[in-house]
């Protein structure tokens, strides 16, 4: 029998559950970094900066449309299994689970044939081949982000993460495949593979959830929560759109595939850090909706704060490292041909502090079921992004992008800030407080000797922000150890 919701036992074992799966979340964070370490050093080399460009053209804007089909999906799923686990109403669960993923396949060919239409017309791409193999991707992409997103409303975030970290290695052993054996065709049809498989995985694991039985697409049943999830959908849609069009002002200002290349390779090193810092976020998720649910608002405030301090932890060193380190190792890993790639990285690393702000905020905004506020958030950085944008690419070309970038994701964090501040107040000072020490790393700006040198000096400069951290009292040992009993109790339990 599940504990009451807003009793402490149920919301203890929440929390003990959001833990456990945001470490090993963290954990697979690694193996992102290096499928995606491998993917920038390994594809654009291959490819060259031009086919390099037509593909990240190419399969940018799919994420838009494999976006656009899900309606909201996982934020719905997010916002109501937990409710359906509370009140031990597991028919209901399946019900929804069925209806959803059914209708999410039809929308997944719909948007698929819409994609392949706008890539073809609009943005003139003749290779039907390939560009047909990318729809098939939306498609498959669509049906399997239903299928994990379940296992992030049943508090099991480690295996909603692990369809993501499926599909990036699938991807990066595919697409270099498919390469070798026949050009860009081969690394579409590799991608379309790769998806396709996480697709069959998915359905594998949240087979005992299906019943068709309970098939029922009438709109008396679907009404109520497709309002929620089509309201989540607007946001992410907007977010989707100024996070993966970059390529497409790219193509549109400079006509320059080569640049879109630039852009591509330096925004997918940008993203794969940028994702594990939201799957950080979401990951507690079912935790916060029930603790807001037991009117324990406080207990919510915390642990965002929480989260942003240690998310801007993460990002600031990043972004130093960037800035001191990029110059050499970007040229050294891609190749001298991606050399404006290390230019393009410092203002998006940079985005990577005010990313962690909207984290945090689209996470309050999910567990508060608030989805205006990070619409309206989205809405603001896409317009920023694409005025900026096109007026910067064709003087600067992708690094104006990239410029732009940075300022839209400024403006999504003063945003989602302001309008939630007055429902949820949680603090910025200790995560401004944390990047202010950053500032331990601007002297390695100017200090330039040999590779070897330089990691060095960036170590010690990390150990000195480490320490600083602990002096300022950021990061204290009680907060470490509450987290450790919390990741222990999880495991013995």
């Amino acid at each position: 029998m599940t504990a009451p919701l807003g009793s402490e036992l149920n919301l203890e074992t929440t929390a003990r559950h959001s833990v456990r799966h945001a470490g090993l979340l963290m954990a697979q964070q690694a193996l992102h970094v290096l499928a995606a370490g491998l993917f920038a050093v390994l594809v654009p080399r291959l490819m060259g900066p031009t086919m390099f460009g037509r593909y990240a053209l190419l399969t940018s804007v799919a994420m838009w449309f494999a976006l656009l089909s899900g309606l909201g999906a996982v934020s719905l799923i997010t916002r109501t299994v937990p409710q359906f686990l509370a009140a031990g109403d597991t028919a209901a669960l399946r019900k929804l689970f069925t209806n959803l993923l059914a209708l999410r396949g039809a929308t997944g060919l719909f948007t698929a044939t819409a994609y392949a239409a706008v890539v073809t017309v609009a943005l003139g791409v003749s290779d039907w081949v390939s560009v047909l193999l990318i729809a098939g991707a939306v498609c498959c992409r669509t049906v399997a982000n239903v299928c994990f997103a379940l296992f992030l409303g049943l508090n099991q975030a480690a295996r909603w993460g692990a369809g993501d970290l499926l599909r990036r290695w699938l991807t990066l052993v595919l697409v270099i495949t498919g390469l070798l054996l026949a050009g860009l065709r081969g690394a579409c049809a590799g991608f379309f593979t790769a998806n396709l498989a996480v697709l069959l995985i998915g359905l594998m694991q949240a087979w005992t959830f299906l019943r068709w039985t309970d098939l029922d697409l009438g709109r008396r049943y679907l009404a109520p929560f497709l309002r929620i999830g089509t309201a989540f959908a607007a946001g992410n849609l907007l977010l989707a759109l100024a996070q993966r069009s970059g390529e497409t002002i790219v193509r549109i200002t400079t006509g320059d595939f080569a640049e879109v290349g630039y852009y591509g390779a330096a925004y997918s090193i940008y993203l794969t850090i940028a994702h594990a810092l939201w799957q950080l976020a979401i990951a507690f998720a079912p935790f916060l909706v029930a603790r807001l649910h037991a009117d324990q608002a406080p207990v919510v405030v915390s642990w965002l704060e929480r989260l942003l301090k240690w998310m801007v932890i993460v990002a600031a060193p990043i972004a130093a490292g960037t800035l001191s380190l990029g110059g050499a190792l970007v040229p050294l890993l891609l190749g001298p041909a991606y050399q404006p790639v290390a230019v393009n990285l410092i203002p998006l690393t940079l985005a990577l502090i005010t990313l962690s702000v909207n984290s945090v905020g689209r996470l309050a905004a999910l567990a508060l079921d608030r989805p205006g506020l990070s619409a309206a958030a989205a809405a603001l950085e896409l317009a920023a992004f694409w005025a900026l944008g096109l007026v910067l690419a064709p003087h600067w070309g992708s690094l104006g992008v990239c410029v732009a970038a940075l300022a839209g994701s400024a403006v999504y964090s003063l945003s989602i800030t302001w309008r939630l501040h007055r429902e949820l107040a949680y603090s910025l000072r200790v995560p401004l407080q944390a990047g202010l020490l950053a500032s331990t790393f601007l002297p390695l700006i100017w200090v330039r000797s040999t590779l070897a040198i330089d990691v060095g000096l960036f170590v010690g400069a990390a150990a000195l922000y480490v320490w600083l951290l602990w002096r300022f009292r950021i990061v204290g040992i009680g907060e470490i150890a509450e987290v450790r009993r919390l990741a222990g109790i999880a495991r013995r339990g």
